[in-house]
């Protein structure tokens, strides 16, 4: 099936409530790629495509960070070049989808520049390291050009049909999944930080996800935002927060990292909280377009936006509290 059909399906309504153990234990499973969705009472195939591809998913992602973690470029210092190929892999994916949703509500994006524009400043940290000479304002140049190349595009392709609305978004899709991922390629690549503060900030920000569906489906009674996000309670919130503390504080212990067991609760409840609003940020954009999922790329998932939401936008999160605390 051809990628643009695939992105382009049709997903299922689902919601959080009446849903057995079953689910539960396959959000368990897949805690490293699962994010907190209004969910329905799947079929029993829904729930073992769910704990199959969870858990692949899960492994996957492990053993690229490990995989990322022990390599470096042949003849040379340089690293990251493992994590920097899956986030143009997953970024590529993730604008194709933010098109989608942006035909849907509007006019649509600026493909070119756009993607274009979003990969450059997503991987930017990795570039950096063979242009040591590089400054913040040369970056800032990179920035200004890729407006720039935004409205070339505008005007060559459309001219003036729907220019404001058209070019607003592709900046914001360039945002969105650029600052993200570079923030999260910056933490991969600092020396201080590394492959170990990744995992945590990982583990905090999922596990969070996590936690608030097994809350909610359990406990939940009080709606979070019922117009934005109707399937999310505030009793998911709490225990999603207590998942993401949990969690920060194994990781530390288990990876050896240089951060007391307070600062690792403040840590894990503060990224999970972010990734929690980053969540409902994406169900914005999603309500706007009248869709469900970002696209029914995974199968009892959404798409990989629905997936990359909560890390995008808790990143920078994570970056300030980490160059504090570690």
């Amino acid at each position: 099936m051809r990628l643009g059909r695939i992105l382009a399906a049709p997903t299922a309504s689902r919601h959080l409530g009446g849903v057995h153990y079953g689910q539960w234990a396959s959000t368990a499973l897949a805690f490293g790629a699962a994010g907190v969705h209004d969910t329905g009472v799947p079929s029993g195939k829904a729930i073992l495509t769910r704990i199959v591809l969870g858990a692949v998913l899960t492994a996957g992602v492990a053993g690229l960070l490990f995989l990322d973690w022990r390599l470096v470029m042949p003849l040379s210092d340089k690293k990251g070049f493992v994590i920097t190929g899956l986030l143009i892999l997953l970024g590529t994916i993730g604008f194709l989808e933010i098109a989608k949703l942006a035909r849907a509500a509007g006019p649509g994006v600026l493909t070119g520049s756009g993607l274009a524009g979003a990969l450059l400043v997503g991987t930017m940290p990795f570039w950096l390291q063979f242009l040591p000479s590089l400054y913040l304002d040369d970056l800032w140049a990179v920035v200004g050009l890729i407006v720039a190349a935004v409205f070339l595009e505008q005007m060559v392709r459309f001219r003036i049909e729907g220019a404001i609305s058209r070019i607003g978004v592709t900046l914001l899709a360039v945002l969105y999944l650029g600052t993200g991922s570079a923030i999260i390629l910056t933490i991969r690549l600092s020396p201080e930080l590394g492959v170990p503060a990744l995992v945590l900030f990982l583990a905090a920000v999922k596990c969070t996800d996590v936690g608030a569906y097994f809350t909610g489906v359990l406990l939940g009674r009080h709606k979070l935002i019922r117009w934005l996000s109707p399937g999310k309670t505030w009793e998911g919130l709490i225990g999603g927060l207590a998942f993401g503390a949990a969690a920060a504080v194994l990781v530390v212990w288990l990876l050896e990292i240089e951060m007391g067991l307070g600062a690792a609760v403040v840590f894990g409840a503060a990224v999970g909280l972010a990734g929690q609003f980053a969540d409902l940020c994406e169900s914005l954009l999603k309500r706007s377009a009248g869709v469900k999922d970002s696209s029914g790329l995974l199968p009892a998932f959404g798409g990989v936006l629905d997936v990359l939401d909560s890390p995008l936008l808790a990143a920078p999160v994570a970056y300030v509290l980490l160059s504090l605390m570690v």
